[in-house]
């Protein structure tokens, strides 16, 4: 699912629209890992690119273990800032995730997920 993250929204968008979906070449296992958006705090727009106007789109892959828990991550496509792109992925290394269904025993996976940078 797609994130857009503005400067006055941050704190909640996080929250109410950041969901990881499995990716196509995860490891066998009964299910799937999904973002646990209460384990998450927003990323904080960096203030360098406040002030250059900068915006874009973070596209991640987060390898998440059997215990939920982000393990690594790579960055798929650059929002063409680093910056804004250390910050998404600090943030969501932060993150942990559960089982989709609840009641699953999924293994280790790599989920994809995308960060809107956005000014209002």
């Amino acid at each position: 699912m797609i994130r857009i993250a503005t400067p006055s929204s941050l704190r909640g968008a996080l929250a109410a629209s950041l969901c990881a979906l499995a990716s196509a070449g995860a490891m066998a296992g009964d299910g799937k890992w999904v973002q646990d958006a209460k384990s998450c705090s927003a990323p904080e727009y960096p203030r360098d690119s406040l002030n250059k106007g900068e915006q874009g789109t973070t596209a991640l892959r987060i390898l998440v273990g059997v215990d939920g828990k982000a393990i690594d991550s790579e960055i798929e496509s650059s929002s063409h800032s680093r910056k804004l792109d250390t910050a998404a992925q600090r943030a969501l290394m932060e993150c942990s995730f559960k089982p989709q269904p609840a009641d699953a025993k999924p293994a280790q996976q790599w989920i994809k997920t995308e960060f809107v940078w956005k000014l209002n």
